[in-house]
């Protein structure tokens, strides 16, 4: 890089006591043959309107030399350049890791990036139900175009609760993609789902005593929370008080359960004997459980037909 000598900058105020300081972009877009302070940096702090106005407009060094390709300076290299052109004011510069300036063109900070997703997103958020924001945002700190005209978009996806991948896209004026760029946000969605009240047992009986609606962030849940709806339902698992109470976690209740009495048939071709029985195990009906006969106290494999009858053939 060529660096363009501008004479020492008088120190305006001690470093310490000045009240601003001078922020250097990580990012850049100059006009000009030479790079001006006031287009790659930004006052902090209360700096009088007239200082920002005379340090503005300070030459710094020589512009890229290709229209368009953006060149990366590291922070020592920053530095040593903004002695020799600042002097002492210098030392009130906040510096980046690094600086990237392209000569003419645009560019579109992380800031600009989330609102494209923001303002893209926002149609289908709406249709999810509940409460859907963003969070925990992973993107380009900038991202450069070649000419105003150019446009960046984010290219179409399916949005689900959770880390989502995006793609963004640098459209030309025909709209031909001149490149493409990602990054991840994560999806938050804030819905009622059903908890339990209280410690439920495998087994219990879903009652609505035994449950509470309680506000979740769904993009946190390991699958879908039960929907309330069916029923009469029983617990296939444990599920502690305030957790929440997810689809897998019920099933019917059982149309014959394990002690109930039931009429125990016996059916033939030429026979059909009724008794009582007891039942071994829960059963829906077309599955086999064993059945205690109460007159013969043997135990025999059955048919559950309904909630009070089995059927031996």
């Amino acid at each position: 890089m060529a660096f363009v000598l501008c004479g020492v900058v008088a120190v305006l105020a001690a470093t310490g006591d000045a009240g601003w300081r001078i922020r250097l972009r990580e990012a850049a877009v100059v006009a000009g043959p030479t790079v001006l302070l006031g287009e790659v940096a930004d006052p902090v702090g209360e700096m009088p309107a007239a200082v920002w106005r005379d340090l503005a407009a300070r030459p710094l060094w020589a512009a890229p030399a290709d229209a368009g390709r953006p060149m990366i300076v590291n922070k020592v290299r920053l530095g040593e350049a903004l002695r020799a052109a600042l002097g002492a004011t210098a030392d009130s510069c906040l510096l980046p890791p690094s600086m990237a300036l392209q000569r003419g063109g645009a560019v579109l900070r992380e800031g600009d990036l989330r609102d494209i997703v923001v303002r893209t997103m926002t149609p289908q958020l709406a249709s999810m139900g509940g409460e859907a924001s963003f969070s925990d945002f992973r993107l380009p700190p900038f991202a450069f175009l070649e000419h105003p005209q150019q446009k960046v978009i984010l290219e179409p996806l399916q949005p689900a609760p959770g880390r989502l991948s995006l793609r963004f896209a640098v459209l030309e004026m025909d709209g031909a993609v001149v490149r493409r760029f990602t990054g991840t946000a994560f999806l938050d969605v804030w819905l009622t789902v059903p908890c339990a009240a209280q410690p439920l047992n495998r087994g219990d009986r879903l009652e609505v005593e035994k449950v509470t609606w309680m506000r979740k962030n769904i993009a946190h849940l390991r699958a879908a929370p039960w929907d309330g709806r069916g029923g009469p339902w029983q617990l296939q698992r444990p599920v502690g008080a305030g957790q929440v109470v997810y689809q897998d976690d019920v099933a019917p209740n059982p149309a014959v359960t394990r002690g109930g009495i039931v009429t125990l048939v016996y059916e033939s071709p030429a026979l059909r004997l009724a008794v009582q029985g007891e039942a071994l195990a829960d059963g829906m009906p077309g599955e086999t459980i064993q059945v205690r006969n109460l007159q013969s106290r043997k135990q025999v494999y059955a048919t559950v037909r309904d909630g009070s009858t089995v059927v031996v053939r």
